[in-house]
């Protein structure tokens, strides 16, 4: 098969193409970790210490290795978002050399390879319309499970514990069933945006996603659906023209500024209309802590991974100042800071903020609904408070890493810029000639008209003609 046999299939259609959509799909559905949570990872330790979960992600790899070879000739495209996540993936690995697990952050880095690897593909094998709908579905299969499972299982879809009566779905507590939802309804908005068959489908997919994050009772779930659909239509009126643009540019500004300044002198109102308390359920007592450990390896940090173990010295120091058994920084940037060092926040920064960047200029040519720009602001607003950069096995950094490689690569599609060159050839306009135009019939001399009293005269000129001499 040659070099451009798979972007035929992608045009084409057929069995193949299909099928590696279901198969993408079906390595969402893991990344999501439906399921696994309630049935196999109660105590959600993540997998690390139950060989049956490790062992249940080797072929979800093997798939993706698979999947990555199959469409190597389009992916060789994308070369800058590769560069820019190979990068950061080297970092991850060579922070083996100073951890004091090195095992245990190597195979941790793997993971988070292969998490890395598969955003990447995602968005460089499909068009964006067909990406959001894949996406969509997988996500309303997601919420439909959900809600099955609420209504027909309680003991698993509800809670029973501190927030006993909300809705968690598939998952090990509401708010993952939260976020999984506004992801799904995202893709929803965008997959309808970019021009989908299935308009109806799909909006009963954001109708459904929007009711599981109600049940959820997760409000910072839903002030991040607002947003994403709010931002959806304010970036649709942008395309109407540059007065537009200007005004609604102006406006993004003002509710942002307003809302930095309304967290900077009154953070309480925000935290509570988000149900939270100001210091955001003991987390800045962390923060300040981890600052503390973190100075002391400031470039490097501690290792991928490890930093939060049972036997880490730093974190025992960070439990006791706290109080308590603190499981995370809470803060994707914090934690990078300490497993990575600088070097680590700084090519986190690049890989998620340089997309950002150009997508303040080309969030409506990569034509798909918006989702990428959308998707990376919703993902950067969230990393203050979860720790989701380089997360190993996570639906949410695989998405991030295919918002940056769809904002950074090129644009394929039906209609896209990267087409073959003698279908891009401005066409060719019929020479220009000059000839004398044809003499008429009878010219006319002058004559007095009897009935409006005036004469005419049809002048012999020269007149431009367009056509072949």
């Amino acid at each position: 098969m040659d070099a451009a046999a798979p972007d035929r299939i992608e045009e084409e259609g057929g069995l193949l193409r299909t099928l590696e959509a279901w198969a993408c799909g079906f390595v969402l559905f893991m990344l999501s970790n439906a399921l696994i949570g309630p049935f196999l990872d109660p105590e959600q330790a993540g997998g690390e210490d139950m060989p049956i979960l490790r062992l249940m992600w080797l072929p979800v790899y093997a798939l993706i290795l698979a999947l990555v070879l199959w469409r190597a000739p389009r992916l060789m495209k994308f070369w800058l978002p590769a560069s820019l996540l190979s990068l950061l993936v080297f970092w991850v690995f060579a922070s083996a050399s100073w951890s004091f697990d090195p095992g245990t952050t190597n195979r941790r880095a793997l993971a988070a390879a292969f998490t890395t690897l598969f955003g990447f593909y995602f968005a460089a094998s499909f068009d964006g319309r067909r990406m959001a709908e894949i996406l969509a579905t997988t996500f309303l299969v997601l919420g439909a499970g959900g809600l099955l499972a609420a209504i027909a299982y309680p003991k698993m879809g509800v809670q029973h514990d501190i927030n006993a009566g909300d809705w968690r779905g598939l998952w090990f507590e509401k708010n993952q069933m939260g976020a999984m939802m506004v992801y799904g309804a995202l893709g929803a908005m965008a997959a309808i945006l970019a021009g989908t068959r299935h308009r109806r489908l799909f909006i009963g997919a954001i109708v459904l996603c929007a009711f599981m994050i109600v049940m959820s009772k997760s409000k910072t779930s839903l002030m991040v659906l607002l947003i994403g659909l709010v931002g959806s239509g304010l970036l649709g009126m942008m395309r109407r023209g540059p007065a537009t643009a200007i005004t609604m540019v102006w406006l993004g500004v003002t509710v942002i500024g307003g809302a930095a300044i309304v967290m900077w002198l009154a953070p309480e109102l925000l935290f509570k209309a988000l149900g939270k308390d100001p210091t955001l359920t003991g987390r800045t007592e962390i923060w300040d802590a981890l600052m503390r450990q973190s100075a002391k390896a400031p470039l490097t940090g501690y290792g991928y991974a490890v930093f939060w173990r049972d036997d880490s010295v730093p974190a025992l120091f960070i439990r006791k100042e706290t109080g308590w058994n603190v499981p995370t920084a809470h803060n994707g940037w914090l934690d990078v800071l300490a497993q990575l060092g600088w070097i680590g926040v700084g090519l986190s920064a690049l890989v998620l903020g340089l997309p950002l960047l150009v997508a303040l200029f080309r969030f409506d040519k990569v034509r798909d609904g918006y989702w990428a720009t959308l998707f990376l602001v919703i993902f950067l607003i969230t990393t203050f408070s979860e720790s989701f950069i380089l997360e190993r096995n996570g639906i949410a950094w695989a998405l991030a890493c295919a918002a940056a490689t769809r904002l950074l690569g090129p644009v394929f599609g039906r209609a896209g810029a990267l087409q073959p060159a003698r279908e891009r050839r401005p066409r060719e306009e019929p020479p220009l000639t000059w000839r004398l135009a044809p003499p008429d019939p009878a010219p006319e001399i002058w004559s007095p008209a009897p009935a409006f009293g005036r004469r005419t005269v049809s002048p012999l000129v020269a007149r431009p003609t367009i056509g072949a001499a």
